[in-house]
C-alpha cells in the first residue's frame, strides 16, 4: 500500500488523534513490521510530525503494544465473556458474531500478527506470550468444559490452532482472496456470510446441533 493510500485511510479515521495515529501504525505495522517501519513513516501516515507523535507515544515500541492492547484485549476479553456463558449455539454464535465484528473494525491486524509469525521479528516471542497464548489457553479451557466435544484433549491445542488460522486468515488474505472470488472479503455482506459459516462450522467442529 502507497504512503499516500495510507494517509488518505487515517485522514477518514475518527478524528481524535490518538486513535489516528493507532489506525495509521496498524496499517504500517501489518505492511511491512516493526523494524521496517520507522517513526517518521508513522508520523506521515497520521498527518503529525515526529515530535508531535511523540506527545502522543513516547517510543515506536510503546505504540506498537498500543496496537496490539486495542487489537488483541477486546479478543481475550470475549474469551473470558464466553467462560461465565452457558455452551449453547446461540452463545457461540454472538461470541463468534463479536469477534468478527471487532476483527472487521480491525482488519490489518491479523496481517500485522500473520508478518511478525512469517518473518520472525524480534517481537514474535512477546506477541505470542503475552497475547496469543492467552487467547488459546481461553480457548483450550472452554473445549474442556464442553462435555460433548468429540476430540481428545491432547487435540485441543490443534484445534485451536486451526481456529486461529481460520478466522485470522480470513483477514490477513483479504487482498488474495478478493482477486481469487471477485468479491471483497470485508464487506459487510461478506463478514455476514463468514460469521455464518464460522458458526456452523463450529457446530460441526464441537458436535453440537443447530438449535438450542
Amino acid at each position: 500500500m502507497g504512503m499516500m493510500k495510507i494517509i488518505m485511510s487515517a485522514a477518514a479515521a475518527p478524528a481524535d488523534t490518538r486513535d489516528r495515529i493507532l489506525d495509521a501504525a496498524e496499517v504500517l505495522f501489518a505492511d511491512s513490521g516493526f523494524a521496517g517501519t520507522s517513526v517518521r513513516d508513522l508520523a506521515q501516515a497520521a498527518r503529525l510530525t515526529p515530535a508531535a507523535l511523540y506527545n502522543h507515544f513516547e517510543s515506536k515500541q510503546a505504540l506498537y503494544e498500543a496496537v496490539l492492547e486495542r487489537g488483541v484485549r477486546p479478543l481475550l476479553e470475549l474469551m473470558q465473556t464466553l467462560a461465565v456463558r452457558d455452551h449453547t449455539p446461540t452463545a457461540t454464535h454472538e461470541i463468534i458474531a463479536a469477534i468478527m465484528e471487532h476483527l472487521g473494525q480491525r482488519p490489518h491486524l491479523p496481517r500485522l500478527i500473520q508478518h511478525e509469525a512469517v518473518c520472525g521479528g524480534e517481537h514474535l516471542v512477546e506477541l505470542a506470550r503475552t497475547w496469543i497464548r492467552p487467547l488459546m489457553l481461553q480457548g483450550i479451557g472452554e473445549m474442556k468444559r464442553d462435555e460433548a466435544s468429540p476430540w481428545d484433549e491432547d487435540e485441543y491445542p490443534l484445534v485451536i490452532s486451526a481456529w486461529l488460522h481460520l478466522v485470522f486468515g480470513h483477514f490477513a488474505m483479504a487482498p488474495l482472496l478478493a482477486e481469487v472470488f471477485d468479491a471483497d472479503p470485508l464487506s459487510a455482506e461478506s463478514l455476514e456470510r463468514q460469521t455464518r459459516f464460522f458458526h456452523k462450522l463450529a457446530l460441526q467442529l464441537m458436535g453440537g446441533s443447530s438449535s438450542d
